[in-house]
């Protein structure tokens, strides 16, 4: 079967599962709205349902237009909205479409590290803000740099994977003195080091990684960024 083919039945499938859950939250949102009018407009204490969450979540839906699974620009927005509804409270009950399987693993991983960019763009810009200092313009710098590896790397293919991990240790290295001071940077940095471990390395190396993997609570400090970054170290070194 072509591939431009099993492309459009992936992208159908994510659709399709897109539309499902748009459809139980507009179902949840006629409910609500049903007992509202039941209730006279009044609905006390304890009601269980999160009709801000729901609404946004539909918003959220209604706007991604998932255009392509091969398509970066909608797998960013799939993926960010998973994110909100794993935040949410009131979305947390709704099943959010398992997408994965559908999308390259590669453009999966390169969403990933450009959400942590925007993470770390919009944490340098409220620093700037509050008081500009060295960390806020060195995490412009990494922002900058790494976005231009990306771009190389991922839609140019002018970089092997090795010269790739290389070239963002070292955009990493030259930041970290500065960005791991702060804790919101600390915890992105570590992200952006597992993400980068997650490409193409051997089986035991992203099992040591994958029991961290992304999003976590932990006050981690320099000596597990010490440690993820050897592990790194190592993975390009076992690659073949």
């Amino acid at each position: 079967m072509p591939v431009n083919i099993i492309n459009n039945e992936k992208t159908e499938n994510i659709r399709g599962s897109l539309a499902g859950l748009l459809k139980q939250l507009k179902g949840e949102k006629i409910k609500f709205n049903e007992l509202v009018e039941f209730a006279g407009g009044r609905l006390h204490l304890h009601f269980h349902f999160d009709i801000g969450s729901i609404n946004k979540g539909i918003a959220i839906l209604e706007k991604l237009k998932f255009a392509s699974a091969d398509d970066f620009n909608s797998v960013k927005k799939l993926k960010e909205a998973e994110l909100f509804f794993s935040k949410k409270d009131g979305l947390k009950a709704f099943k959010f479409p398992d997408y994965k399987s559908q999308i390259n693993p590669m453009l999966l991983t390169y969403a990933d590290i450009d959400i942590q960019l925007d993470v770390l763009s919009k944490k340098s810009e409220e620093l700037l803000c509050r008081n500009p200092n060295l960390a806020a313009w060195e995490a412009k710098y990494l922002i900058f740099d790494f976005r231009n590896l990306n771009r190389w790397y991922f839609e140019e293919k002018k970089l092997t994977e090795e010269e790739y991990k290389s070239r963002a240790l070292h955009i990493i290295d030259e930041t970290r003195p500065v960005l791991e001071q702060h804790l919101g940077f600390k915890e992105i940095l570590v992200n952006l080091l597992l993400l980068i471990a997650t490409l193409g390395i051997a089986p035991r190396i992203n099992k040591a990684v994958n029991g961290h993997f992304l999003f976590f609570k932990k006050n981690y400090g320099a000596k597990q960024l010490d440690t993820i970054s050897q592990i790194l170290v190592s993975a390009n070194q076992l690659s073949p």
